[in-house]
């Protein structure tokens, strides 16, 4: 554009100015994102930026350039001193001292600049300071040292912005701050609506209560005195003498609190909006309950319950438990994945590879672990590290997607012990990688932003691309903790400018590079190199059938047998206390893997020896049916009818999965045991509580499977896994049928010892 000079009024030259200059910074706050800090953006430093005239830049057909005399005389008109040389045709200029009254330090600009010689100057900007657009006024943010709240809280969110190892986020913001049309899920204990970093933050309505009542009109788990409602607010979720844990509402407000009002603290996307899928109670919550919760939040119909009007784009999970990844989780996961929804699970707290928690050991995921500002995660057993300050909590491993803060992190809360305290609304500083995920999460929401059309493998490539490597001098590398530490602006960058490897998959790439083969009904030896190592092994089936593999050891070892897409199948520590694990399940032909690792003590590194023998067993019984049941209560103990197994040519592993069984009248367990011809097996499973929702189990005798279903005819919810919130409570399992529920409990008494679910991870 070319600006001509017009003889005019001084005045009215300086009015025009005033009113260009008013305007120009005007529309530069206007650009900002709406709640942009005002008083740290945009402010003139009294320089200017000229652009001379360059030849092929004049119009017409005559051009003429600006040559340095003709910009040393326009200078000394203006008096103009030149501070720098920008390029070869620009200049960072500062007027002469004396040229007008100073101005807090500043020298005003001439009123007529604009204006003379223009044939000369393609333009002349002001100078501005520019700050990160989004280095929020939250006090929690830089730990104002003058605000109670932060000397209460004794902590700041420098993870968010200080050091090479923090998730980089004024840089993101920078791109953006997010959009209200991006919806984060939090699943997880529910919202305390009221406190001040969330009042004005939630979808309308606020979510969905999924909590069912634990048997017929028994709502203590609830804890709300009713079953699923439209009401996800929290009322506590305190197990035993444990206080309430409000783990929802801190996981939501590291996700996206109320950012730059110049309180409290600041959330990861500052404009998508939250969705509160309230699935755990007092002592936590089922499968089922929290299963209905995830897949409802992505839009997908639920029997009995109205749609989803305001649908997520990222589900956060910061929770787990120590077992395999069932079929009921990895079903809902591909089905939410398919939709484009991806799902942020908490890689769990134990100081163990990500591997034992599911379903952070789920396939296709996003695995979150907790980083540290020296760049690294959990490698360390808590027992036995050598100081107090080397101890660590987060899982750790090839499961893992990508590192977060986790120490230490700022969050909203509520000072009741186990009910809600109505003035209790506050804040406190906690480490783990629940809040890990929801850094995570409101960063994929931030993506999402930017481009609604990503895949959930787009999003899991651009997390490990964009990371930051793991620092070399500790104990991490990407073979044993990841593709390295979230790094929000690379990530947003990468995103905006569509310039990421949409093929990267770390856990892939490497387990196929490092995987030995494991032939059938070979015995094959190996060893590992230490407490940090860990191999692994691919396997080929040819057919159908029931694969097993077993290990021999002078050392504890643990064993992890995977699907294709590397999901837990089956994973054992130490079977039967004999320094060997046996890990089986009922597979198709295809190619699976097995992980094998050391129990990880430091203070006992070494080599380990061991041998590895795995087979596949083809042999089936006579075929054999359960008949499925209809108009079943809820939230009961259904058992199928008895068959008595025959036409076997030998010994066969039974394995079930998604209900129990009892074996020749024995109490019901749902462990992998050895039948013969004429051993009678019943089958149980836990109905649901929503009308017409239907609950399997799935049985293997050798190759064979079946499955025994049953539907509901009325409403409420609970199968056979319990995940605890926080604190931890053991397994749980409903029933209406007394007699089976007291022989359920007590045959699962010793399995809960050992099967204790954790709390919250």
């Amino acid at each position: 554009m070319t600006t001509r000079a017009h003889k005019t009024d001084s005045r009215q030259i300086a009015g025009c100015l005033s009113t260009i200059l008013l305007l120009l910074v005007t529309g530069l706050l206007c650009l900002a994102p709406a709640h942009a800090n005002d008083t740290q953006n945009g402010t003139a430093t009294g320089k200017l930026i000229v652009k001379y005239r360059q030849s092929d830049s004049a119009p017409g057909f005559i051009t003429k350039s600006a040559g340095v005399f003709d910009r040393a005389k326009w200078r000394a008109k203006k008096r103009l001193i030149v501070s720098r040389q920008l390029s070869d045709s620009q200049e960072l200029l500062t007027p002469y001292k004396g040229t007008g009254r100073s101005v807090n330090g500043q020298v005003p600009l001439p009123a007529t600049l604009l204006t003379d010689n223009a044939a000369d100057i393609e333009f002349v900007s002001p100078e501005y300071t520019r700050q990160a657009l989004v280095f929020p006024d939250d006090p929690f943010f830089e730990g104002d040292p003058t605000s109670n709240q932060v000397d209460s809280v004794q902590g700041n969110q420098s993870y968010l912005y200080d050091g090479t190892y923090s998730a980089q986020a004024p840089g993101a913001w920078d791109i953006t701050t997010g959009s209200e049309s991006s919806v984060i899920a939090i699943v997880d204990t529910g919202v305390i609506s009221s406190h001040p970093e969330l009042i004005e933050r939630s979808v309308p309505g606020l979510g969905f209560d999924f909590v069912s009542a634990g048997n017929q009109n028994d709502f203590t788990n609830a804890n709300d005195g009713d079953g699923r409602d439209t009401d996800p607010s929290d009322p506590g979720d305190f197990c035993g003498s444990g206080p309430s844990s409000w783990h929802g509402t801190e996981v939501a407000s590291v996700a996206g609190a109320q950012t730059n009002d110049a309180q409290g603290m600041a959330g990861i996307d500052w404009n998508a909006r939250l969705l509160h899928a309230r699935a755990l109670g007092r002592c936590g919550g089922t499968d089922a309950d929290i299963i209905d919760a995830v897949r409802w939040s992505a839009g997908i119909p639920v029997p009995g319950l109205p749609v989803n009007p305001t649908p997520a784009q990222v589900i956060n999970l910061s929770i787990g438990g120590p077992t395999e990844c069932t079929r009921a989780w990895q079903d809902v996961i591909d089905e939410v994945n398919n939709i484009g929804v991806n799902l942020v699970v908490a890689a769990g707290n134990e100081a163990l590879n990500a591997l034992r928690s599911s379903p952070a050991n789920c396939a296709n995921v996003i695995t979150v672990a907790s980083s540290d500002l020296h760049g690294g995660i959990g490698l360390i057993d808590m027992q036995n590290s050598l100081s107090p300050l080397d101890r660590t909590f987060s899982n750790y491993g090839l499961k893992v997607t990508v590192g977060a803060p986790g120490r230490n992190i700022v969050l909203a809360t509520n000072e009741g012990f186990t009910d809600l305290d109505e003035t209790g609304n506050g804040y406190i500083t906690e480490s783990g990688t629940s809040l890990s995920a929801a850094i995570v999460s409101g960063t994929v929401s931030l993506m999402h932003s930017l481009n609604p059309d990503l895949s959930s493998a787009d999003v899991r490539a651009i997390l490990q691309d964009s990371a930051t490597p793991f620092a070399q001098a500790g104990e991490c590398s990407t073979y044993y903790c990841g593709a390295g530490v979230l790094n929000m602006s690379r990530a947003l960058a990468m995103t905006r400018d569509n310039s990421y490897n949409p093929d990267r998959n770390q856990e892939r790439d490497i387990i196929e590079a490092r995987a030995g083969q494991l032939p059938l009904n070979l015995e094959t030896t190996d060893r590992l190199f230490g407490y940090r190592d860990i191999r692994y092994y691919r396997i080929d089936v040819p057919v159908d059938g029931t694969l097993t593999v077993t290990s021999s050891s002078e050392d504890n070892l643990y064993g992890y047998l995977l699907d294709a897409d590397y999901g837990v199948l089956a994973l054992d520590d130490d079977s039967a206390g004999a320094w060997q694990f046996r890990v089986a399940n009922a597979v198709t032909a295809g190619t699976y893997y097995l992980a094998v690792e050391r129990s990880r003590n430091r203070r006992q590194d070494g080599e380990s020896n061991y041998s590895l023998f795995a087979s596949l067993e083809t042999d089936q019984p006579t075929p054999f049916t359960f008949t499925a049941i209809d108009d079943a209560p809820v939230n009961a103990t259904i058992t199928s009818n008895t068959i008595e197994i025959t036409g076997l040519s030998s010994t066969a592993l039974m394995i079930i999965n998604g209900g129990f069984y009892s074996l020749n009248g024995a109490a019901l367990t749902d462990e992998q045991a050895t039948v013969s011809n004429g051993d009678e097996v019943t089958v149980a499973v836990l109905t649901a509580g929503v009308s017409q929702s239907r609950a399997a189990a799935e049985l293997s005798v050798g190759a064979y499977t079946t499955t025994f279903s049953v539907t509901t005819s009325d409403a409420g919810v609970r199968i056979d896994r319990t995940i605890a919130s926080s604190g931890g409570c053991t397994i749980s399992a409903g029933g209406g049928d007394s007699v089976l529920l007291i022989l359920l409990l007590m045959s699962l008494a010793l399995l809960a010892l050992r099967r204790r679910t954790t709390a919250a991870v």
